[in-house]
């Protein structure tokens, strides 16, 4: 009995095989069930950068509609600000040119309203009176 058979030492080598995989099948299966976890827990991980992308995403897109708003606010107002600028320019340019169209005629612009015309004309007798008052060396104090 000294001597085995080939098919004894497959059965033996089967066996052996049987053995070293049962007492190493818990940590080849402890560790699966690590990577297991860690393959759960990247890819918990992977979605949550994706959210996050995602609603930077969103959030750039926001702020560049915003920017646009903005953009083009401020190009209304600037518009609105010329607009305003070349309409008191011209009123400017009225107002001169109503001014000096008066004085080449001797008129008043305000030749309707009687009691201010009176009181001017008061106001322009007295000037001229403290004038030849001051020529002829008159006494200032009892101007008015």
């Amino acid at each position: 009995m000294g001597h085995k058979s080939p098919v004894d030492e497959l059965v033996d080598g089967i066996d052996a095989i049987g053995t070293i995989l049962d007492e190493n099948l818990p940590a080849l299966k402890a560790r699966l069930d690590k990577l297991t976890e860690k393959l759960i827990d990247t890819s918990q991980t992977a979605s949550e950068i994706k959210r996050a992308v995602l609603t930077t995403d969103e959030t750039q897109d926001e702020f560049k509609r915003v920017v646009t708003r903005m953009e083009s606010r401020l190009t209304e107002f600037s518009d609105t600000i010329e607009a305003l600028n070349r309409r008191m320019d011209q009123l400017q340019k009225t107002m001169l040119e109503l001014i000096m169209e008066t004085g080449k005629t001797g008129e008043s612009p305000i030749s309707d309203d009687s009691e201010l015309s009176d009181t001017v004309k008061a106001m322009e007798d007295r000037i001229k009176k403290l004038e030849g008052n001051r020529l002829l060396g008159g006494d200032y104090k009892n101007r008015l």
